[in-house]
């Protein structure tokens, strides 16, 4: 299950990284800058191009959560005591360090995209 779970995690972060990407590329190209019309129009596929990687994106990040919820309504998925100490079962202080790391990975590339969605509703 832990090996499952790890693939998993890896799919959402990388998933996530691509999404700040292409919402980044999308930010870049929508400023107007005295373009030509042929470099508008270049710009305009490629924001199109982003648009349908993030669709995509979205949609594997979709499978994700339905195959959880489809373990979780099978039973598949452990059920946790909400008093039980995870901390104690961490050993190695590494693991707890990398662990650690991970989640303040994780809560950049969320408050990254959360500025980047807001960037993109002030350009409307």
């Amino acid at each position: 299950m832990q090996k499952r779970s790890q693939v998993l995690i890896d799919k959402v972060d990388s998933s996530v990284e691509v999404l700040l990407q292409k919402f980044h590329d999308i930010v870049e190209l929508s400023l107007i800058l005295d373009k030509s019309e042929e470099t508008l129009a270049v710009e305009t596929l490629q924001i199109e191009s982003n648009t349908t990687s993030i669709i995509k994106v979205a949609e594997e990040l979709l499978t994700i959560t339905r195959s959880l919820k489809e373990a979780w309504t099978l039973g598949q998925v452990p059920k946790s005591n909400l008093t039980h100490d995870y901390d104690s079962e961490i050993v190695d202080p590494n693991e707890k360090e990398l662990l650690d790391a991970k989640i303040q990975k994780s809560l950049e590339q969320y408050n990254n995209l959360n500025a980047l969605l807001e960037q993109i509703t002030d350009l409307k």
